[in-house]
């Protein structure tokens, strides 16, 4: 089952939940605070780095454990 971010619409909890797709589909998850059914999905951006010309990247911290072949920091 995966987990989905969501938010309370009546009390405006924000929650990890873990459920079926149905249940999500069909808004039988709960607000752990209040029990309501109206959630709502929270969208959230994930960190990412952007390497700048003439920036060199840094060394990647598993390379004793990968190798460089498949680090995506390799220059």
């Amino acid at each position: 089952m995966p987990f989905y971010d969501l938010r309370c619409v009546d009390c405006d909890t924000e929650s990890n939940i873990k459920a079926t797709m149905a249940d999500k589909t069909e808004s039988r998850i709960q607000c752990p605070k209040c029990g309501s059914t109206n959630m709502e999905t929270v969208y959230k951006s994930a960190p990412a780095y952007i390497k700048s010309s003439g920036e060199t990247a840094p060394a990647c911290p598993n390379s004793s454990a990968c190798g460089n072949a498949g680090c995506r920091f390799a220059g």
